[in-house]
């Protein structure tokens, strides 16, 4: 099985701070004020820090007309600054690479009390003031600001953790199950949670359920990625519909 770059790409620091983070991050779509000059500069840093081959994240000033309403969510309104997630599509699984950047980055920024939220479609390509390379497309956007003290987090529908595993978790090394809550935490369009989890011979196993979204299926790598920790450990990617193999030896 090929091996995937994700493989001690993070820090031991860095894992620990997104599984710290988890918790906190909600999809902010009113923000109170703008990010002031150290917010940028930290994310700015963060931003060099977390994107894999092929990503690029860029922070650039926007305008209220970037995004549109949705029904039912409303529209994103307050910010003056956005992130684009850009990937050069010509790198091999570059949507997973910018959902794992993606996330990271997401995650970064709720350690700061930064407000966030994924957006792949919900905005004006027009309006996106952000120059691409050759190869390269914007797989999605999010605002930047500090959330309104008002705007309570909505509250989060998640799958029962039965429902995202193939056996019955609780069965499975402490790890595993660890990263299997992790991974039902994580964030997906119109919250479909495009994934399972199987556990076999070491290896917790992503696999998409069908529905595939491949900026969804990073996400979920990241949030598995955090939930090791400072554990040793080993990814693959897979094949089909198996998108990546995590490998802990028992003895971890």
């Amino acid at each position: 099985m090929p091996a995937c770059p994700l493989n001690a790409f993070f820090s031991t620091a860095q894992r620990a701070r997104y599984l710290g983070a988890i918790p906190h991050r909600y999809s902010c779509r009113s923000f109170a004020e703008p990010l002031d000059i150290s917010h940028i500069s930290a994310l700015s840093y963060a931003a060099q820090r977390v994107c894999l081959p092929g990503v690029r994240i860029v922070i650039a000033e926007c305008r209220d007309d970037l995004f549109f309403g949705l029904p039912i969510v409303g529209r994103i309104k307050g910010m003056t600054r956005c992130a684009y997630i850009i990937a050069n599509m010509e790198e091999k699984h570059a949507a997973l690479h910018a959902g794992i950047s993606g996330e990271a980055f997401i995650l970064e920024a709720a350690a700061m009390n930064v407000g966030t939220c994924w957006v792949s479609g919900s905005y004006r390509r027009s309006a996106a003031d952000v120059e691409l390379h050759e190869n390269e497309k914007i797989l999605a956007v999010t605002p930047l600001g500090l959330p309104r003290e008002d705007a309570l987090p909505p509250q989060r529908s998640r799958k029962q953790l039965k429902q995202i595993c193939l056996e019955d978790p609780t069965a499975w090394p402490l790890w595993a199950y660890h990263a299997a809550e992790s991974v039902r935490a994580a964030p997906s369009a119109v919250n479909m949670q495009p994934w399972r989890l199987h556990y076999a011979g070491h290896a917790l196993q992503l696999l998409t359920n069908g529905k595939t979204n491949t900026l969804d299926l990073g996400i979920a790598m990241l949030h598995m990625e955090a939930a090791m920790e400072g554990r040793k450990h080993l990814w693959e990617w897979g094949e089909g519909k198996t998108v990546a193999h995590l490998i802990v030896e028992e003895n971890e």
